[in-house]
């Protein structure tokens, strides 16, 4: 967390930004005597991207939006379906109304429908070996062309540059301030920079609050095997 705070210090300094903000861990940060969620995926490159393919008029006529998350063994799935909820409304720039859910031990399958009809097919899972890198994939559907976030016909996503030998590495920069990060710790020194700049404390929160109200809805629709609208 070292690093993440004086890289965080950096932009801050850099940009001129007053407002101070410390990070607390890699999913929340303290800002004006609060504890304010970070939501770090939001800043990922390949969301924001597609974001600006569905909300810039590339795609038109959405159908459906597909998400497919699997983490380690012992994750907590409900944790991993509040971040898959938050990407589908950050994507689409819809909130999602209604939600049905099953679980089965370490999976999670559910059908949300966002408004204007979308419906966002959601299907986690907690099954890979302890220290195994998350494996997603997010794609949207249209009348129009399809959009994804991993190359066509790949499995996993790519790194940019590969350097095989005695041990093999790979590098991929993907912030032209931010080195030796990786892209997920670029996301939460991103986030926590953008609430600190925006003074984006109370719409944060608020964002926090729906999300976990979904989750809820979420959990209750496992219960009772019906749906729920928010």
């Amino acid at each position: 967390m070292k690093m993440l705070q004086e890289k965080l210090a950096f932009l801050l300094n850099k940009y001129s930004v007053e407002a101070p903000i410390a990070l607390k861990d890699r999913k929340t940060a303290v800002f004006d005597g609060a504890e304010i969620p970070l939501l770090s995926h939001r800043a990922e490159r390949r969301f924001i991207e597609l974001k600006n393919i569905v909300q810039g008029g590339t795609l038109q006529g959405i159908s459906v939006m597909r998400v497919a998350r699997i983490v380690e063994k012992g994750a907590d799935i409900f944790e991993e379906l509040y971040r898959e909820l938050d990407l589908c409304q950050f994507i689409l720039g819809r909130k999602i109304i209604a939600i049905t859910a099953m679980q089965n031990e370490n999976t999670l399958n559910v059908i949300a429908t966002a408004e204007d009809q979308i419906v966002c097919t959601l299907e986690i899972a907690a099954t890979l070996a302890k220290g195994e890198i998350p494996k997603d994939k997010h794609e949207i559907i249209s009348q129009r062309g399809i959009a994804c976030d991993v190359v066509v016909d790949a499995q996993l996503k790519q790194d940019s540059i590969y350097l095989f030998g005695a041990e093999n590495q790979k590098y991929t920069d993907v912030d032209f301030e931010l080195y030796e990060l990786s892209a997920e710790e670029i996301a939460v020194v991103r986030s926590a920079f953008a609430i600190a700049q925006k003074k984006a404390k109370d719409e944060m929160i608020a964002i926090d609050q729906r999300l976990t109200l979904l989750v809820e809805k979420a959990k209750k629709s496992v219960q009772t095997g019906e749906r729920q609208v928010v």
